[in-house]
């Protein structure tokens, strides 16, 4: 009896066994079942390139670095913002200053060009028709003092002349022993007639006074300069035959230049007649001031012209030189300051990271008004009292990319041109790296 009680009993747990077995089998696709969370690796230099397994960037070959444990924080940040530990922060030695105002004098920069002063430009010409028989100034941009001898010309109406004026002043000196007044008087006149003509062909006392003393007239005369300057254009060679009145040479006074600046539409209310302005080139660098303000402005670029007088004894700036402008308005404003280091110049965008609470750092888009004493202006995007980034700015966004990748772009900042289309193709990496080590 209790031999076949014992023989059910294990029958029934056989059976009980196998039902189980089999409904396992059957029902392990539903079984739950623990899996591995997918792995990223991003390029540090190019968060756009994203793998999910180690490689090599294509771009800068750089390796990939593992992007982990973010997806929580995100969700407790905003989109862009970061939380770096203390010890983080003194690895990548950040730095902060809390945003404070500060009242600056306006000032206004500006590209400008050098020009010549339209009343410096002289010209050297010859009074008579004639041929130069000797240039004593002899190539562009020969320094001329004014006195100077210019050329000499031959002059056959000159030789005229000059024997008139002969005869005029030994007639005169005969008329002189004469007891009759007017015969005196006709002499007289006569002599003045004739040395009019010849200062009116700009022969000067000096030579009229040699030929009155020597009594031989001279094939040639010599003409000279009558200012200093520069020659910019030389217009006949020695040998040349000239008609009256042509240009020989031209002469520009270039002792004092003006500086024509571009300022745009925005700014005219700032500028005056009168201003100071600092004109810069290189290194160096000399004061003038705005003498004269266009009453038109450029149709293509939008902008109005401001004329800046300066001396320029050395000859120092040179017409068509490009140069720096800073006019001083007089006129200040109250803004919030932040030394250079701390604005991020993206080229789309200016931002600044704010560090909050928890050591969260956040960026803020801010619009700069200008540059004053190595320091940026802030127009708007941060408020007094935030505690803003001076030190390692770059570092942070850097960090902030990497952690990003390109699932998500800075706020105000277009990350890619579209799809992500340079995303690693499955098994690229690995080929790079093993390329790299090869």
């Amino acid at each position: 009896m209790n031999k076949k009680i014992l023989i059910i009993i294990i029958a029934a747990v056989l059976l009980i066994s196998n039902g189980v077995f089999i409904y396992l089998y059957l029902n392990k696709d539903n079984a739950p079942q623990v899996t591995k969370k997918a792995e990223l690796y991003v390029c540090p230099m190019h968060p756009q390139i994203q793998s999910d397994h180690p490689g090599i960037c294509p771009i800068c070959h750089m390796e990939l670095v593992l992007k982990t444990g973010l997806d929580s924080a995100k969700t407790e940040m905003s989109e862009g913002e970061i939380t770096l530990s203390p010890a983080e922060q003194v690895v990548a030695n950040v730095k902060t200053e809390f945003a404070s105002f500060g009242s600056y004098t306006t000032s206004i920069n500006a590209n400008g060009v050098v020009k010549q002063r339209d009343d410096a430009l002289r010209q050297i010409s010859s009074p008579v028709k004639g041929k130069i028989t000797k240039l004593y100034i002899n190539y562009e941009g020969q320094k001329v003092s004014a006195g100077q001898k210019a050329f000499e010309l031959y002059s056959p109406e000159l030789i005229a002349t000059q024997k008139e004026f002969l005869l005029a002043y030994e007639n005169s000196l005969r008329a002189q022993e004469s007891n009759n007044a007017g015969v005196r008087e006709s002499a007289q006149a006569v002599l003045n007639a004739a040395r009019q003509r010849l200062a009116l062909w700009f022969v000067d006392e000096a030579e009229i006074n040699e030929l009155m003393q020597t009594r031989q007239v001279k094939n040639s005369l010599t003409y000279y300069s009558d200012f200093s300057g520069v020659v910019t254009k030389k217009y006949f060679n020695e040998g040349s035959w000239v008609m009256e009145g042509a240009t020989v040479l031209d002469v520009v006074n270039l002792s004092s230049v003006w500086v024509m600046a571009n300022i745009y539409e925005s700014d005219l209310s700032k500028i005056a007649a009168g201003q100071p302005a600092l004109v810069t080139v290189n290194d160096k660098a000399i004061k003038g001031r705005v003498d004269y303000i266009t009453p038109s402005v450029n149709p293509d670029t939008r902008t109005i012209e401001v004329r800046i007088t300066i001396p320029n004894s050395g000859l120092y700036f040179k017409p068509e030189m490009y140069v720096k402008v800073n006019i001083e308005t007089g006129k200040t404003s109250r803004s919030i300051v932040l030394p250079r280091t701390a604005v991020l110049r993206t080229g789309k965008m200016d931002m600044v990271y704010v560090k909050k609470s928890g050591n969260v750092f956040s960026p803020k888009a801010v619009e700069i008004s200008g540059e004053q004493d190595d320091k940026y202006l802030i127009k708007s995007g941060i408020d007094e009292g935030d505690e803003v980034v001076v030190s390692a700015g770059f570092l942070i966004d850097s960090e902030t990319r990497i952690r990003m990748g390109s699932s998500s772009s800075m706020p105000g900042m277009d990350m890619s041109s579209g799809k992500n289309d340079m995303q690693i193709k499955e098994g690229d990496a690995l080929k790079d790296t093993k390329q790299h080590q090869h």
